[in-house]
C-alpha cells in the first residue's frame, strides 16, 4: 500500500516497559505508514542519558527523531510526546496519547490522577525491590481491564530491559511532569485515546482535553493490547483524517457545477440508491423522513412516492445542488445544511435516507453522534457510502506516477460499524460488496468522476493542473488493469444497510 506523502510515526512507550509493549501494534500499522518505535533511554537496546530531567529528554527527542512526524505515546511516553509537540510545533504533523495523563500524580489543581502518596510508596518500592515494584507495575496496568488475566500473561512473555538507575529516573521524572502548560501551546492535531477501567489514569480526566477523545469501554492502562482492533481503528481514522481531509467548501462547489448533468452521468449512484431504497419496508408508520446528501433530489421524489404520508425534506450541504432540485421538485421542502451539524430538531426524523453522500464528512465520529442526535427512537437510518477499495486501480496507477493524494479515501466497514455503534445504535446491520465498473478508457473515467463532481476535494492536495506527462504516465500505468475485452475496470466498495436507534 502506498503511504502518499505521509509522514512516518513514532510510537515511544511508557515507563516499566521498553518498546515490546507496543506488541502487534507497530507491524500492523506499518501497512498503513511508516513506523518507527523508540527506545527511551536506558530502556531497551537505548543508551542511557546523563541527564533525566523534561528539557534533557526533549533535546533528545529532538535530535532522534524524524524532522517532521506523527507521534504516538504510551502514559509517560504520551506525555514527553506532549511537551515535544509543545515545544517543536513545526516537527509534529499529528499526535496521539494512550492512556497519558496532564499529571500522574495528583495536585490540588487536577485531583483526577494517581494520589501522592501512593506514588511515593511506589517510589520506596523500586529502591527496595524492582523487580517486585515491576510486577505491581503490571498488576496496576492491567487492574480493572475486561482481559485483564490474558494481559498478565502477555506481559510476563516480555522481556523488557530497563537500567536500574534510568528506571528510577524516568520514574522520578513521571511523578514531576505537568502537561497542562503545554496545551495551549499545541497547534497540531491531537487524538487522546483512555481506557474507561483505567486504575492509573482515570476516565474522568477526560473533562480537562480540549482535544479529540476516545474512550475505549472495558479496557484499563494498556488499550492498544487488550482492545487492539478498536485502538488500531481509531489510530488510521485519525491519520487519515489528516492526510485525506476534505475541503467541504469544494465539495459544495463541485457538486453544485455538477447538478445541471448529475442525473445523467450518475449511473451507478442512482443503481446503488434505488436497491437501498427497495430494501426498507414497505409498511413503516408515516412519518419524518430525511434524503440526507440528496443533490438534485431524484431519490427524495422516490422516497415521496414509497411514502407518500410522510413528510419529506431533502438535505444537502451544495447550495448549487438544491437550487437545481428546488427548480424541479418546488413542491419539496429543501434544506442547506451540514450532515455533521444538521439544523434538525434532536429526536425529530423518523427516517434517515442517505446515497453516497455521507463519505463527504470529515469526521466518523461526530458524524454517528448527530444522526443519533436527529434520529427519533425506534428509527432507521438507510445509507450507502463507498469504502477504501473503491478506485483501487486509480489509486494504485496513480501511485506509479507520484506520491500526490489524488483519489479521495473512504473509511472503511469496520470504521463505520465501530462509529456508528460507540454513538448508541443498536442494531448496525452494514455489510460491503463490490461493483466492477466497465470504461472505454481512463480519459472517460476521470471525465465521468469530474461530472458527477466526485473527483479529489481533499483539502491538502496539490493547488496544480494536472500535465500532460503525468496523465500519459497515468494511462500507460492503468494499462496494466486492462481487461481481454479492452475495456478498463474501475472497482467500487459498496458499504450499505441500516442502523436502529432503540
Amino acid at each position: 500500500m502506498s503511504h502518499e506523502q505521509r509522514h512516518p510515526i513514532v510510537l515511544i512507550h511508557g515507563w516499566g516497559a521498553d518498546s515490546q509493549i507496543w506488541q502487534t501494534i507497530p507491524d500492523r500499522l506499518s501497512a498503513f505508514i511508516e513506523v518507527y518505535s523508540l527506545d527511551l533511554p536506558g530502556f531497551g537496546e537505548s543508551p542511557i542519558v546523563d541527564n533525566y530531567s523534561e528539557a534533557s529528554l526533549l533535546e533528545w527527542m529532538a535530535e532522534v527523531l524524524p524532522n517532521h512526524c506523527y507521534l504516538l505515546g504510551l502514559s509517560l511516553g504520551g506525555m514527553l510526546c506532549r511537551a515535544f509537540a509543545a515545544q517543536y510545533p513545526t516537527r509534529v504533523a499529528g499526535l496521539i496519547t494512550i492512556s497519558s495523563n496532564l499529571n500522574f500524580v495528583a495536585t490540588e489543581q487536577h485531583p483526577e490522577a494517581m494520589a501522592a502518596a501512593d506514588f511515593a510508596e511506589f517510589m520506596q518500592h523500586w529502591e527496595q525491590d524492582r523487580s517486585l515494584c515491576l510486577r505491581r507495575f503490571m498488576s496496576l496496568q492491567t487492574q480493572g481491564d475486561s482481559q485483564q488475566r490474558r494481559l498478565i500473561k502477555q506481559l510476563r512473555t516480555m522481556d523488557s530491559k530497563i537500567d536500574d538507575n534510568a528506571g528510577g529516573a524516568l520514574l522520578a521524572l513521571l511523578g514531576g511532569l505537568d502537561n497542562r502548560p503545554h496545551r495551549a501551546k499545541i497547534e497540531c492535531p491531537s487524538l487522546d485515546i483512555f481506557g474507561a477501567r483505567d486504575a492509573l489514569v482515570p476516565v474522568a480526566v477526560t473533562s480537562e482535553f480540549n482535544s479529540e477523545t476516545a474512550i475505549i469501554f472495558g479496557a484499563g492502562h494498556l488499550p492498544h493490547l487488550s482492545a487492539a482492533d478498536t485502538v488500531l481503528q481509531k489510530i488510521t481514522l485519525f491519520l487519515d483524517h489528516q492526510l485525506y481531509r476534505l475541503d467541504k467548501q469544494k465539495v459544495a462547489a463541485s457538486f453544485g457545477r455538477a447538478a445541471a448533468r448529475y442525473d445523467e452521468v450518475a449511473q451507478l449512484q442512482r443503481r446503488i440508491g434505488q436497491q437501498l431504497l427497495e430494501t426498507i419496508p414497505a409498511g413503516l408508520p408515516a412519518g419524518n423522513m430525511t434524503d440526507l446528501g440528496c443533490g438534485t433530489g431524484y431519490h427524495t421524489v422516490e422516497l415521496q412516492r414509497r411514502f407518500p404520508a410522510s413528510l419529506i425534506t431533502g438535505v444537502d450541504l451544495s447550495p448549487g445542488m438544491l437550487a437545481h432540485a428546488q427548480a424541479q421538485y418546488p413542491d419539496f421542502t429543501w434544506l442547506c445544511t451540514d450532515a455533521e451539524n444538521m439544523d434538525l430538531a434532536s429526536d425529530s426524523q423518523d427516517l434517515i435516507f442517505s446515497n453516497f453522500a455521507l463519505q463527504w464528512c470529515d469526521n466518523l465520529p461526530t458524524l454517528a453522534a448527530e444522526l443519533y442526535r436527529v434520529l427519533a427512537a425506534d428509527g432507521r437510518v438507510y445509507l450507502a457510502v463507498p469504502g477504501p477499495a473503491t478506485l483501487s486501480e486509480l489509486r494504485q496507477a496513480w501511485s506509479e506516477v507520484n506520491g500526490a493524494v489524488h483519489v479521495n479515501r473512504f473509511a472503511s466497514l469496520p470504521q463505520w460499524q465501530l462509529a456508528l455503534s460507540e454513538a448508541g445504535f443498536s442494531d448496525v446491520n452494514l455489510d460491503s460488496r463490490r461493483v466492477i465498473e466497465q470504461h472505454q478508457s481512463v480519459r472517460e473515467l476521470l471525465l465521468e468522476l469530474k461530472n458527477v463532481g466526485a473527483h479529489n476535494n481533499n483539502a491538502g492536495k496539490a493547488n496544480h493542473l494536472t500535465g500532460k506527462q503525468q496523465l500519459k504516465g497515468l494511462y500507460n500505468a492503468y494499462d496494466s488493469f486492462r481487461l481481454p475485452n479492452g475495456m478498463i475496470p474501475a472497482t467500487w466498495e459498496i458499504i450499505s444497510g441500516f442502523v436502529v436507534k432503540q
